[in-house]
């Protein structure tokens, strides 16, 4: 517990962290903080930026009425290092098993970590691992606003692992030129043994922008030292990417090439989520090519359902082989699943899915929407992908309604963004 006249100098800043970060917590501003506790708001102020320790009985009223605790004993962070240093290892090497075992420890200990030396690693290898393994965290939003306020008080490591989480987190929002800002933020401070595990991630926000030679660069000096340290689940990896890559500009046979190399590695090192990433995507390109039976047989193979990717194609076998109850039943099962509302784009995709699927639930006010409020998604996020199929979509609407000038209108807008990043 508390114990301020044990602290060390090195402790000092910590203190000042804990109660800003409690202060916005409870919404108070220093003025209102200063006014109820009768301690000036300058000294609370030079006190949480670390530049003056007030005296101890001034702390313990602070503390108290932040209803703070503070663990100061050395064995606190000689155990918390051991567990953080492992957990950071595990994932660097895509060991999210082993690195969730460790998870749950420190978890355990969360309001012992929250309060003591290593609250900020105790908040940045939670995030990490919550969002490199894409598990839902409630808390999240919140937790990260209010630890970026902050931020100044950070080592350098501290603030490149912070950036690269929040990275991860635009990513997995598909705000791409977002979360490419944040990479680079990364990638200009801190360890530079780091860099690689970011620039991974990297690679994905170029390929998804639809910059495919830089992406591809950096994909393969990657794979290279990944190999070099044996790394080589988060090598296979960046080959998926590249392989999608090769979709996305109509290179199935090169794409089932390099899913076949990743495909046959997963199966004999038994990488399950590997093996998952390559059936389902096989099965996507069967879809491509209109063979619905190969597609059928590589995504029963996929268990549980692997990725977004996953629901569209079955979405199209449902089509393909089902009924409208099959349809229904499952379009009403994907849009309860709780993910749905943090991913409004794949959520207006499911809903135009059900709009295509019969001309009796096609409201075409709303489709057109839709895709409007798609493109321009696209456009603030640059999604280049999902810019390029919306306005497909709409062009081929806009078509079938004999709304030519609308579909030429929409067909240049499409082709300037692209050229020039900027609407006509």
């Amino acid at each position: 517990m508390l114990n301020i006249d044990t602290f060390e100098k090195n402790n000092l800043k910590v203190l000042g962290i804990l109660v800003r970060y409690k202060r916005v917590t409870f919404g108070y501003s220093l003025r209102d903080l200063g006014k109820i506790t009768n301690i000036s708001h300058t000294l609370i102020s030079n006190f949480e930026r670390g530049n003056k320790i007030p005296h101890n009985d001034t702390i313990k009223d602070i503390f108290k009425f932040l209803e703070l605790d503070f663990y100061n004993d050395p064995n606190i962070s000689k155990d918390f290092s051991i567990l953080y240093k492992k957990i950071l290892e595990h994932l660097f090497f895509y060991e999210y098993e082993d690195a969730k075992e460790l998870i749950k420890t420190i978890e355990k200990k969360r309001n012992i970590y929250e309060h003591s030396v290593e609250v900020i690693n105790f908040m940045i290898i939670r995030y990490l691992f919550y969002l490199l393994t894409g598990t839902y965290i409630e808390e999240k939003d919140k937790g990260l606003d209010q630890y970026e306020v902050v931020l100044e008080f950070f080592s350098s490591t501290q603030k490149q692992l912070f950036y690269f989480i929040k990275g991860l987190d635009k990513l997995n929002q598909e705000y791409y030129s977002q979360a490419g800002m944040f990479f680079e933020k990364a990638l200009r401070v801190g360890d530079r043994k780091i860099d690689l595990l970011i620039k991974e991630y990297y690679v994905k926000t170029l390929s998804k922008t639809n910059k495919f030679v830089d992406s591809r660069i950096i994909a393969d000096k990657c794979i290279r030292e990944y190999e070099k340290q044996t790394n080589y689940v988060r090598a296979m990896r960046l080959r998926i990417m590249i392989a999608y890559d090769f979709i996305r500009i109509f290179k199935y046979k090169e794409a089932k090439e390099m899913y076949n190399f990743v495909y046959n590695y997963s199966v004999k090192y038994k990488v399950e989520d590997l093996e998952n990433d390559c059936n389902t995507r096989m099965a996507h390109i069967a879809i491509l090519e209109k063979d619905f039976e190969k597609a059928r047989d590589y995504l029963v193979k996929v268990t549980p359902p692997y990725s977004r990717v996953f629901y569209y194609i079955k979405f199209d076998l449902i089509i393909h082989f089902g009924t409208e109850d099959d349809f229904l039943n499952y379009y009403n099962k994907v849009m309860a699943n709780p993910w749905i509302n943090s991913h409004p784009k794949t959520m207006n995709f499911f809903k135009l899915i059900l709009m295509r699927y019969d001309t009796k639930y096609m409201d075409k006010k709303e489709y057109e929407r839709i895709l409007k409020e798609q493109i321009n998604y696209a456009f603030l996020t640059n999604d280049s992908e999902t810019m390029e199929i919306s306005s497909k979509f709409l062009i081929r609407f806009y078509k079938s309604e004999r709304r030519y000038k609308n579909a030429l209108e929409v067909s240049e807008n499409f082709l300037h963004r692209l050229r020039y990043g900027t609407n006509i």
